[in-house]
């Protein structure tokens, strides 16, 4: 007996879903997305900051940025310190430059090595006042240096006398299991040592004999030396376990902010404007990382920084030479898309098989579209914002990862459309 056979199709209902994207992580209901030149802002996420050309660099040349009351730029070329077209001959770079006003208003610079530090003259001479440090800081009305355990500290209000005595300069020693201290911060009127694993809160009455050092509770690994910095009302800093800021008295670490998708390892750092840069490689490609403290958010910057300078604006140094970085632009170099890239995105109720007929990015500009279902070859589309691009097949599956590109320095996105069709029977 032959039975009669009959091939019954599924039956599919058309629908449409809206999503909202965000950046490495963010809203809980919206498609979070890795991005390489996308930022999040108020207006969607969108194409990030662009590079000015400044000048052409030595192989040479070092940027550095002197921290203390002025945050002047500094470049050292030719056995020299460079700064408002003056030139301070020093026979090595300094790892520091602070700067100290004094109450009579006046502006003094000090250059910091290893085994000694000189005072910038305002005739462009280097004069060696004291001895060298690690790290140093500008801490109320004093100098602050460390080497090792030792803390030394200058005459308030007079930092070229270092003559250790009572409510003048001075020194103690600070052992601590948690290794030697590598950077000083004056934060929230309080002096804090970070040493190679751990924070201390010091008190600094003036008096060597009542210094006295409190650690803090911290758990984030080895701190990365030279990514300390100040920033926006917080301090920031690299470790081990990613992005850790320090305010009210704690270590927290900044997570959402992108730091799961860099690698931190030899990060260069510096802080403008509020925000905390990073040249690191990210995305299988060197690249800026820009965190907001302010926002809790953080985006790269598609640009091959190999320094960083910090101060009123970020100077960043690319192939032989120096950038300033602008509101919005196009990378500066070679690959100029903007590049965002999500997982497997469930635009459906249900874990059923879809077929994707179409997309629609809401927001402003030209976009190349690629998606990629479980089942099948994956297919782009391009056009503009605001339009449903059709696919010249349909994408199968029951969830699709997009790959969104832009060349357009004024692209935006605010939300995605996906038109498809689901099935809701079975075969």
């Amino acid at each position: 007996m032959i039975y009669e056979k009959e091939l019954c199709a599924p039956v599919l209902r058309h629908r449409t879903a809206r999503r909202t994207l965000t950046l490495f992580g963010g809203a809980e209901s919206a498609i979070r997305a890795n991005g390489l030149h996308f930022r999040e802002t108020d207006r969607g996420i969108c194409c990030a900051e662009g590079a000015k050309f400044e000048e052409a660099l030595g192989a040479g040349d070092l940027l550095l940025t002197a921290s203390g009351h002025v945050l002047t730029q500094f470049i050292y070329r030719d056995g020299a310190l460079s700064a408002d077209g003056l030139r301070f001959p020093l026979a090595s770079a300094p790892h520091t430059v602070l700067s100290y006003v004094s109450p009579q208003g006046a502006t003094m610079y000090f250059a910091v090595t290893d085994a000694d530090c000189f005072l910038l003259t305002a005739d462009g001479e280097a004069e060696r006042v004291m001895n060298g440090a690690k790290c140093g800081c500008v801490h109320g009305e004093r100098l602050f240096f460390a080497s090792g355990s030792k803390l030394c500290w200058t005459k308030p209000l007079s930092p070229l006398e270092t003559d250790i005595a009572l409510r003048g300069a001075g020194e103690v020693e600070l052992p601590s299991p948690l290794g030697d201290i590598h950077t000083l911060v004056s934060f929230d009127d309080r002096l804090y040592a970070f040493r190679e694993r751990g924070v201390a809160r010091i008190t600094t009455p003036g008096d060597e004999l009542s210094y006295r050092a409190e650690e803090l509770p911290y758990a984030g690994g080895k701190i990365g030396k030279g990514t300390v910095r100040p920033c926006g009302g917080e301090v920031l800093f690299l470790a081990e376990n990613g992005l850790y800021c320090l305010g009210e008295g704690k270590c927290v670490r900044l997570s959402g902010c992108g730091d799961a998708f860099a690698d931190l390892t030899e990060a260069v750092t510096a802080t403008a404007g509020g925000k905390y840069y990073a040249a690191v490689r990210a995305m299988d490609e060197r690249c800026i990382w820009c965190v907001e403290p302010a926002r809790r958010s953080g985006h790269l910057i598609r640009m091959r920084a190999e320094q960083l300078a910090g101060g009123e604006k970020l100077l960043f140094s690319e192939e032989g030479k120096l950038y300033s970085l602008t509101e919005r632009g196009l990378p500066a170099m070679r690959r100029r898309e903007c590049v965002l890239k999500t997982g497997p995105v469930f635009p459906g109720l249900a874990p059923r098989n879809k077929f994707l007929d179409g997309i629609m990015i809401e927001g402003e500009g030209n976009f190349r579209v690629e998606a990629k279902g479980e089942y099948g070859m994956k297919r782009a589309v391009y056009g503009r914002a605001g339009e449903m691009l059709r696919f010249p097949l349909p994408v199968r599956g029951r969830g699709f990862s997009l790959d969104v590109r832009t060349i357009e320095e004024n692209a935006c996105i605010r939300a995605v459309v996906f038109d498809f069709r689901e099935e809701v029977a079975k075969w």
